[in-house]
């Protein structure tokens, strides 16, 4: 199985989302494996990618022969859309993904951005759910303006019938609360930091 996450914008814990659900599949008996197929804003080695590939060489030792150049198999110095950032090399993307494939039972792919985020002419960051044949997670930043965004997003996954499963990832709990779930509980959000378990089986289809 594949799963790609994706966010309502940037820095929305895509990441962190990603960190949390490798461990929670781990502690289930499925050997995972982790891919972010494009990251810009590299000057050395992918910030994100590298945090990814360390936790899952922990989790799954069969990674160890991987390198993170593999986990990232593009990677642009310039902090902006991989359109805009240079050229995507699908060919390599394609080559690490079936190196990474064969040693997981569960592949969590994290993208870049939001699921509009262009990647290059004809090609979106939502298109890699069809590239990789994934399923969809999207994760929700509690910060101010996430009930624009969650409508947003949610009118274009549900007009286009994309089939998703989505949390909140808090990062103020006490501001959450009191600012946007008075709205957002009537969709009966799940939270990152409380129901891990329950997003997991949710993606699992059980």
């Amino acid at each position: 199985m594949n799963i790609f996450i994706s966010a309502n914008n940037t820095d929305q814990g895509k990441t962190y989302s990603t960190l949390k659900l490798m461990e929670s599949f781990a502690s289930l008996g499925y050997k995972i494996g982790v891919m972010k197929p494009v990251e810009t804003g590299v000057s050395d080695k992918p910030p994100d990618g590298t945090k990814l590939f360390e936790k899952a060489k922990k989790l799954n030792p069969l990674l160890k022969t991987l390198s993170v150049n593999d986990i990232v198999p593009v990677q642009h110095s310039l902090p902006a859309a991989p359109y805009v950032s240079g050229k995507i090399d699908f060919e390599k993307i394609k080559n690490a993904y079936n190196k990474i494939k064969p040693l997981c039972d569960i592949l969590l792919i994290e993208g870049a951005g939001g699921i509009l985020v262009p990647v290059c002419k004809n090609f979106k960051m939502i298109d890699f759910l069809d590239f990789f044949d994934a399923k969809l997670f999207m994760v929700f930043g509690s910060r101010l303006g996430m009930i624009n965004d969650f409508l947003l997003n949610k009118h274009y996954l549900d007009s286009n019938r994309i089939n998703y499963t989505w949390a909140v990832n808090l990062f103020d709990e006490k501001h959450y609360f009191e600012v946007s779930h008075p709205y957002m509980r009537k969709y009966g959000p799940l939270f990152i930091q409380k129901d891990l378990d329950k997003i997991t089986q949710k993606l699992l289809g059980e």
